[in-house]
């Protein structure tokens, strides 16, 4: 062999390449394998949160899916007005009528009254059919009379026929609490609890069995408790009046088991348990023992 000349390697050797390790000689640079768990974490989350959001798109396109779109209300039917002449600034200067006086009706045709009675149904679109006068309904020109069924009322309106009358507003409907249809009586007792609390700021006669004689809290009054569950009924005396014509606790005792007939006015006063309904007097004429 000459000088500098290669000898070449043997046809069946294998070359040996140099050959470097993977893992990181201790204290050396740890920075690569930093990165790569960076990055599979990146990679990871971004799967997990795409995941999430895949499914609350899916939650909610079904619940859009359930929600109905509101249903609109029918416009309400236009109303036909009925030609009046002006209303009379009075009322006493209008015609009532009721189904007292139904043979009234026909005479009253084309003008302004007042009607009273009993609505069986009212509805939405104003329309009113009256149990009393039977037959008779009532149109509103505007506004509901969903509220007014089963009510007794009095209302200002035009006669259009003998069956029908035409009422501007709800503002010409009045309610009429049944106590104050009820008859007036000569004596009143404790049945007759609710038409007393109406009757209240007038006078009557009261008729009951004394069940305790007491002095009021502001020691002023002398009150005759009555017998009676519904209401707390009292006779109620001013103190003082009541010495003047000689009638005392000790007097008044004395009426404790009996009927007695009071006349006096009536007053009323709510509260929790019981509603007191007093009958109040100041003279001794006032009472009168029955039995």
């Amino acid at each position: 062999m000459k000088d500098g000349e290669q000898i070449p390697p043997p046809p069946n050797s294998k070359q040996h390449l140099p050959v470097g390790s993977l893992v990181s000689p201790p204290g050396g640079n740890k920075k690569p394998l930093i990165l790569i768990g960076v990055l599979l974490f990146l990679i990871g989350g971004g799967i997990f949160v795409g995941s999430m959001i895949g499914e609350s798109e899916e939650k909610v396109s079904a619940g859009e899916k359930k929600v109905e779109a509101p249903k609109l209300k029918p416009r309400p039917k236009p109303r036909k007005k009925e030609k009046t002449t002006e209303r009379p600034d009075r009322e006493s200067e209008m015609v009532e009528l009721s189904k007292e006086n139904r043979s009234d009706f026909p005479d009253n045709i084309g003008k302004w009254v007042r009607l009273q009675g009993k609505v069986e149904t009212g509805n939405e679109d104003g329309v009113l059919e009256f149990e009393e006068p039977v037959g008779m309904s009532g149109q509103l020109v505007r506004g509901s009379a969903a509220h007014l069924s089963g009510q007794i009322v009095k209302v200002i309106g035009w006669m259009v026929s003998e069956e029908r009358i035409q009422i501007e507003g709800i503002f010409e409907i009045t309610t009429i609490d049944p106590v104050d249809l009820l008859p007036p009586k000569d004596i009143y007792t404790i049945a007759d609890a609710e038409q007393l609390i109406a009757l209240r700021n007038t006078r009557a006669t009261f008729k009951g069995k004394v069940g305790n004689v007491r002095v009021s809290g502001d020691e002023k009054n002398l009150f005759l408790v009555f017998e009676g569950e519904s209401h707390e009924f009292i006779g109620s005396g001013d103190i003082n009046k009541l010495k003047e014509v000689e009638v005392t606790e000790d007097t008044l005792k004395k009426l404790i088991g009996k009927t007695i007939k009071l006349k006096g006015k009536l007053s009323y006063k709510k509260q929790e348990k019981k509603d007191r309904i007093f009958i109040n007097f100041n003279d001794k004429d006032a009472y009168e023992i029955l039995d």
